[in-house]
């Protein structure tokens, strides 16, 4: 996956985006834990407080005594971090597991009901205390009863909270990553079904991306690819028009001049205006054969009946008349080229096998294996394997006796190319050359 792959930003800005909501999550949740224990705590220390009133009262010198307070161990234990105090103006009495510890003032006004606050502890550095005050006679005086636990403990259970909330975060992080990830896999996936139907435009130019097959927000994105195409097939077809116009316009000026040429009496300028005219005369041709390529270049023919009216032909020209003609090719057997496009590419093998065939021309059909093949054989000289790539380019001539241009096998290329196949020139078990057409399936 590339750096500026779109899917990568979006599975990154998810996992990130993922990350920063699960990270404020759990700072938000650990803080709600902590104020929900405090309560469950400040609730706790109420109702010991509460049995702690019930057990308290006033001996003779007007000293509180607790007949019975709360009970929980950790009241006996010194230090252990729960207190209770009591206080009077004539004297306290407190928890023994206050023992020693300097019980701390409460830091508000008395309360007249239940009330919490968070201040320093006998033996610690930070305690969650209550506080109310009560009468236990009406004549008597007021008494301010309090009871402190140790924050620690709350403290302790937030970061054990915190510890498993992080690790089922992190958890969860990695779904919703892996689910995110499917996510844009799949939301993406009208975009891969864009991009496999762009391959439909460049074999055929008439071809057009249908609007109500993607989603809405793709629409915008397919119709300017259509409006594009448009565009394109239309510039391209004038400038074939143009290009056929201008190679028909030449044409007859060229025949003209030739026929000029042919009979002048200068034997020392005739052989270069000669040449020239046949540059130009291939130039003509080979523009005439790329204007039509692209008319000619959709549909699919039989093979049998345009091979045979063919071999009728070439079998009555001069070079033709005295070979033997032989086809292989099944009835139903099709190629995936237009008719007169078919005519045109097999009419220029036959035409070239014929002149450099010995006795024999042979075209057969192959449409057993994973390909499509039509091979035009001879049994010729052949060609090497530097004359083979030679011979497919435009204008080459091999046999500079036989008066052609030399557009023979490029413009077959041009048709077989354009209608997705490809041409292979091989040796035939004939002994010469084998021009193979393959289309795969």
């Amino acid at each position: 996956m590339k750096r500026n792959s779109l899917k990568l930003r979006l599975f990154a800005l998810a996992a990130l985006w993922n990350a920063v909501a699960l990270g404020l999550s759990w700072v938000a949740l650990s803080l709600l834990f902590e104020r929900h224990t405090e309560r469950q705590v400040t609730a706790e220390l109420i109702r010991f407080g509460e049995a702690l009133v019930a057990g308290l009262s006033l001996n003779g010198q007007r000293v509180p005594v607790v007949a019975q307070g709360p009970y929980d161990p950790r009241f006996t234990r010194p230090a252990s971090g729960l207190y209770w105090h009591v206080k009077a103006p004539a004297g306290a009495a407190k928890s023994r597991s206050l023992w020693d510890g300097a019980w701390p003032v409460w830091p508000k006004a008395a309360p007249t009901g239940w009330e919490s606050a968070t201040t320093g502890g006998p033996f610690e550095p930070s305690m969650i205390r209550v506080a109310r005050t009560i009468r236990p006679d009406a004549a008597g005086p007021e008494i301010l009863v309090e009871l402190g636990l140790d924050h620690q403990a709350i403290t302790t259970a937030r970061g054990d909270f915190a510890r498993e909330l992080g690790l089922f975060l992190l958890v969860l992080w990695s779904i919703l990553t892996l689910a995110s990830v499917v996510q844009v896999t799949q939301g993406l996936t009208p975009l891969v079904l864009v991009r496999a139907r762009l391959a439909s435009l460049k074999s055929d130019s008439q071809a057009r991306l249908d609007v109500q097959d993607h989603p809405d927000e793709v629409r915008p994105l397919v119709e300017a690819i259509n409006e594009l195409a448009d565009v394109r097939s239309n510039d391209m077809g004038r400038a074939r028009e143009r290009a056929r116009d201008l190679a028909h316009a030449l044409k007859t000026p060229l025949t003209a001049l030739k026929m000029q040429v042919s009979e002048m009496t200068d034997a020392a300028a005739k052989p270069g205006l000669q040449e020239s005219l046949n540059v130009l005369n291939v130039a003509v041709q080979a523009e005439l054969a790329r204007a039509q390529t692209s008319a000619q270049d959709k549909g699919s023919c039989a093979a049998l009946p345009a091979v045979t009216r063919l071999i009728g032909v070439v079998g009555r020209t001069p070079a033709g008349v005295n070979l033997r003609f032989i086809t292989e090719i099944a009835e139903g057997f099709t190629i995936p080229l237009g008719e007169d496009a078919a005519f045109e590419a097999l009419g220029a093998l036959l035409d070239n096998a014929s002149r450099h065939a010995k006795s024999i021309i042979r075209v057969r059909a192959d449409n057993n294996g994973a390909n499509y093949v039509l091979a035009v054989e001879d049994d010729g000289s052949g060609l090497s394997g530097d004359h083979r790539q030679q011979a497919q380019q435009r204008g080459v001539r091999l046999d500079e006796a036989s008066g052609t241009q030399g557009l023979g096998l490029a413009i077959t290329g041009d048709l077989i190319a354009a209608s997705g196949g490809s041409v292979a020139l091989e040796t035939s078990d004939l002994g010469g050359l084998a021009v193979k057409l393959v289309w795969a399936r």
